[in-house]
């Protein structure tokens, strides 16, 4: 049994006692009374959860740990580590309106946070769903987030996927031509598996332009 399942069992053994917490009151204590220990007593609940989201997310149960840091959002509606990691869930589990509505807010209020710029953009460049999905704004937000961070390659890597969807195969294989310089240069946390994926990237790119090329030849 490795270390996040025990701790996934002892958070089951006490999830229930702090749902049933969750929205009760000690009607029965006097009302001046009520201040301080309500205040500590929300802070552990959210420390409580932010714990079975992590271990949620180890153990890769999306579903889960959605609903773990929603509970922290009831609490706590402006918690901006719950607000922040939520987004990215909704938008690996579809549940696009959700990280469409949540990434807005954030950028109002964090509008040069190149991280939530670039979620953004990957969310209207790769959503399967067509009334969320739109190339230009993807485009967009990718611009302005190489603007604060014109060194990321994370962020070429959302431009070229933002290029590709809008049908703008040449500028999305030169996105991603930079994206592995860039990565070559200053990636210090690529794993192997991001290099699948990226040169996945650059072959469909590539195939894409050669395709378009041979097409324009036929022609």
């Amino acid at each position: 049994m490795n270390n996040i399942t025990k701790t996934l069992l002892f958070f089951a053994c006490s999830l229930s006692m702090a749902f049933a917490q969750e929205g009760e009151s000690p009607n029965n204590a006097p009302s001046s009374s009520l201040g301080l220990s309500s205040v500590r007593s929300q802070q552990e609940r959210i420390e409580f959860f932010l714990q079975v989201a992590s271990a949620y997310t180890g153990e890769q149960d999306i579903m889960a740990a959605i609903d773990a840091y929603e509970r922290i959002l009831r609490i706590d509606p402006t918690h901006q580590q719950a607000r922040y990691i939520v987004a990215h869930l909704y938008i690996s589990n579809k549940q696009y309106q959700k990280a469409d509505a949540n990434l807005k807010s954030l950028i109002i209020e964090q509008p040069n946070d190149f991280q939530l710029l670039n979620n953004i953009a990957w969310l209207y460049a790769t959503a399967e769903d067509p009334s969320i999905r739109n190339g230009k704004l993807a485009i967009k937000y990718a611009q302005e987030a190489l603007t604060l961070a014109p060194t990321d390659y994370h962020v070429w890597s959302t431009l070229s996927e933002a290029y590709y969807v809008s049908g703008d195969y040449e500028k999305a294989l030169r996105a991603v031509t930079q994206m592995a310089s860039i990565a070559t240069r200053f990636g210090t946390d690529i794993t192997e598996e991001s290099v699948k994926k990226y040169n996945k990237q650059i072959q469909k790119c590539k195939r894409a332009v050669d395709t378009a090329d041979v097409m324009n030849d036929d022609e």
